[in-house]
């Protein structure tokens, strides 16, 4: 037990000790927070015997969920280092499990700028519009912003809607916004593509319409850790409260002078 609390002072021991129930920790730059989130993990399967499989963590870019997953390794030995992921990670995950409750097949696709813009390609070909209408650049940002803000619920679309009419919606539209919009929600549910922001939708509608799929991960995540708390928006932080309504022991780390995302509604 030495070796996973060694060299954490008293703040940092008590962070990684403390198992459960809701707990906060607020803690600055380079105040080891990191240390303390994997030591934690490590503390939880070494010394309460808790599986991997059962705690999910989660980090704000690839880049700290491949540090962090390596350091576990490190710390546990285990190569099973459980959920270690962003929350886009996360639900990737989750849909490739359970994503048959939305009729989607386990091989979706996760598309990036350069798909949407292939798709974006296709839909000004076929409407006539040009990049003097809206550049792509532009035209990514408005369906962000539509999906994120104006337009929240367009998943219902993308789930309860036949490709058919999905198709004469786009068909029927005539403004430029629209047209785009709904272009693109019709080219995505044809090549069954979801991209960021329908992720977290889509895994949040399928735990409130599925209450066996919901209670299933809900039981299978003992522990959840967050890092960067400041940053997650009122969809993660919706997804969290969903992902611990059962065990209810959550963790969180963040320092509120480093928010960066507000612009994003964190």
């Amino acid at each position: 037990m030495a070796d996973i609390l060694e060299g954490l002072n008293e703040a940092q021991r008590e962070a990684v000790t403390a198992t459960e129930g809701i707990i906060r920790v607020i803690a600055g730059a380079g105040s080891g927070k990191t240390r303390a989130l994997s030591r934690r993990f490590a503390y939880l399967v070494n010394e309460i015997g808790i599986l991997p499989g059962n705690i999910l963590c989660v980090t704000f870019t690839n880049k700290s969920a491949n540090e962090m997953r390596q350091r576990i390794h490190n710390l546990t030995g285990d190569n099973d280092t459980g959920y270690i992921n962003t929350f886009h990670g996360f639900c990737v995950t989750v849909l490739q499990e359970d994503s048959h409750a939305v009729q989607y097949p386990k091989s979706f696709l996760v598309l990036d700028n350069s798909d949407i813009d292939a798709m974006l390609k296709i839909i000004y070909e076929e409407r006539g519009l040009t990049l003097r209408d809206m550049t792509f650049s532009k035209a990514r940002d408005m369906i962000e912003i539509l999906k994120l803000k104006r337009r929240p619920d367009y998943y219902l679309d993308m789930i309860t809607m036949s490709l058919d009419v999905l198709y004469e919606k786009y068909l029927a539209s005539v403004t430029a916004e629209d047209i785009i919009f709904y272009g693109y929600l019709y080219q995505e549910k044809k090549c069954f593509g979801l991209d960021y922001n329908d992720l977290i939708k889509f895994t949040l509608y399928i735990f409130r319409q599925n209450e066996e799929i919901r209670l299933k991960w809900q039981k299978r995540l003992e522990y959840i850790m967050i890092d960067e708390f400041q940053d997650i928006d009122g969809i993660q932080y919706e997804l969290m409260e969903v992902l611990c309504g059962y065990h209810k022991n959550l963790f969180v780390v963040g320092d509120p002078d480093q928010t960066i995302y507000t612009w994003r509604g964190a």
